[in-house]
């Protein structure tokens, strides 16, 4: 799919001529795709958005910045030295902290976009790996065939279009509000569909014999399987 051609077809613009047309320039349709393509991937967090980005440990650091292009919050699991640390929320880092100021276990947390490692760990140099979802970083211009959806969910493309057919609808020069939504909304229903699709799979990964939820006991240091406990609801 020629990107910009096909928004062209939906608002009867020929893209041949489009420099003589009285609506809009290609630059507007440019930018309206890029919007729209960027809105489509905030949406969910999709597996093309899952990414690594390395830090360079420090010696007896503890506070990291967050790695660049990945979102906040975003990080669910890091290794150094190909050792996995554990997250725990920032207050159950704080406490395991404040319990056991010596204590070695691989332990990691994070608040806004900071990242808080027990440096204190054994092997603790070399990289920080981090996991987490970063942003996308391919730009839509007047020549894109394709977005980061084509190759597994090729009907995010068409979701995009529609989306930047909708700031269209909605500019000044259209006025065509109930229109735009009317696009808008089944851009993202379409999107929906697309993450409920791949949330049904994801969810097939847990195996029958692993338990899903663990509870971190930090003044024990151990861990305690949650849904071994009957009186937990």
């Amino acid at each position: 799919m020629h990107l910009i051609k096909s928004l062209c077809s939906l608002l009867n613009i020929n893209w041949a001529d489009i420099d003589n047309n009285d609506l809009f320039s290609v630059d507007d349709l440019v930018n309206w795709l890029e919007l729209s393509k960027n809105e489509a991937c905030a949406r969910h967090p999709w597996p093309f958005t899952e990414g690594e980005r390395d830090i360079a440990t420090v010696a007896s650091q503890e506070e990291y910045d967050y790695p660049t292009a990945m979102k906040s919050d975003s990080l669910r699991y890091l290794t150094v030295n190909d050792e996995r640390y554990e997250k725990l929320t920032f207050e159950d880092y704080l406490t395991y902290k404040e319990d056991y100021e010596t204590g070695t276990r691989k332990f990691f947390s994070d608040r806004n976009r900071t990242l808080y490692i027990n440096y204190l760990a054994e092997d603790f140099s070399n990289s920080i790996v981090c996991y987490g979802q970063v942003y996308v970083t391919d730009a839509i211009d007047s020549t894109s065939t394709s977005t980061v959806f084509s190759a597994g969910e090729p009907e995010g493309d068409t979701a995009i279009l529609h989306l930047a057919y909708a700031e269209a609808l909605g500019s000044d020069k259209m006025k065509n509000p109930d229109k735009a939504m009317k696009e808008k909304l089944e851009a993202f229903e379409t999107l929906d569909s697309i993450w409920q699709r791949i949330a049904d799979k994801q969810s097939t990964y847990q195996t029958k014999d692993r338990p899903l939820f663990k509870r971190l006991d930090v003044i024990e240091g151990g861990i305690r399987d949650e849904l071994n406990n009957p009186n937990q609801f």
